[in-house]
């Protein structure tokens, strides 16, 4: 609360600041917590600055407005609509993930129950997150872009405004990735925490699978109950084991890539990230201009 009130106050009236996306994410498992935090929020940044435009996330990942009671004044309501096919784990397009069925139909419903309380409200419909994660596979990726060119077109059917997410990064999603002395470096260290599937956001689900299948079956067996918030217990114990545990074990080694290194070395892999020299993803680039001029 207090930094929000600082920040506010630091940058009132700045021409560069398009606004405040002051909470990413929430997820309040009772529902009952967020809402009034944000009246709380509003109420401190409006009085340090009351000009700026609010980018307020739903609950449970940008996807639940149901908690919101007032329509504050100059306030964007965000969603993210990632597409559960176009998740590392996900597809094929059309097709079965997890047992759900994805085509453009589901991506439609999906868009309309996320987008609900801002069509009531007559509220901005702005999608502050969404994007494919790509695999270097031909035909996977192939589906991929489908899947971004069937969401496009329904934010265009609907006049939604987007934000795809993210623009750099080291090859996973976005429209360029670094290359040069940071790949040459981690480039190793970033396959193996793909082979183990630590990162979350890259991991199928599937990797070690003769070492956590047993795990999840006995979870399956011998809790069939268990239902954490909000994504359920697959989820779960791959968010423990995988993007904790393990993820906490490979921080020596990943912290040792740096040992010895000298000033000039590290600001070669910071500039590794520069945009000028990053690697384009150029099919991705194109749909996404073609989009835009079409």
């Amino acid at each position: 609360m207090h930094l929000w009130e600082a920040l506010a106050d630091h940058y009132r009236g700045h021409p560069w600041v398009a606004g405040y996306n002051m909470v990413n994410e929430p997820g309040d498992v009772s529902g009952k917590v967020v809402g009034p935090f944000y009246d709380r929020l509003v109420k401190a940044v409006r009085a340090a600055d009351p000009d700026h435009v609010l980018f307020l996330d739903g609950n449970t990942y940008a996807t639940d407005f149901s908690m919101f009671r007032e329509m504050y004044e100059n306030t964007v309501f965000v969603m993210h609509d990632y597409a559960l096919a176009g998740f590392a784990h996900g597809g094929p397009y059309p097709g079965f993930t997890r047992g759900e069925w994805c085509d453009r139909s589901q991506l439609e419903e999906t868009f309309a129950r996320r987008s609900r309380f801002q069509r009531e409200t007559g509220t901005p419909l702005w999608v502050g997150e969404f994007g494919p994660v790509y695999t270097g596979d031909a035909e996977r990726d192939a589906q991929r872009y489908q899947v971004l060119r069937d969401q496009l077109d329904l934010y265009d059917a609907h006049g939604a405004g987007w934000s795809l997410w993210t623009y750099k990064d080291v090859g996973l999603q976005g429209l360029v990735h670094a290359s040069g002395a940071y790949l040459d470096r981690f480039g190793a260290f970033i396959g193996k925490k793909r082979r183990l599937g630590a990162d979350r956001w890259g991991s199928t689900m599937e990797e070690c699978a003769d070492v956590l299948g047993p795990l999840h079956r006995l979870v399956e067996t011998e809790f069939p109950d268990w239902e954490p918030y909000p994504w359920g217990a697959r989820y779960q114990t791959d968010d423990l084991i995988r993007h904790i545990l393990i993820a906490q074990a490979l921080l020596p080694e990943y912290a040792g890539l740096f040992r010895g290194l000298g000033d000039d070395e590290l600001l070669a892999l910071a500039d590794s990230f520069t945009l000028e020299r990053c690697v384009r993803r150029e099919p991705l680039l194109d749909r996404l201009a073609g989009n835009l001029t079409g």
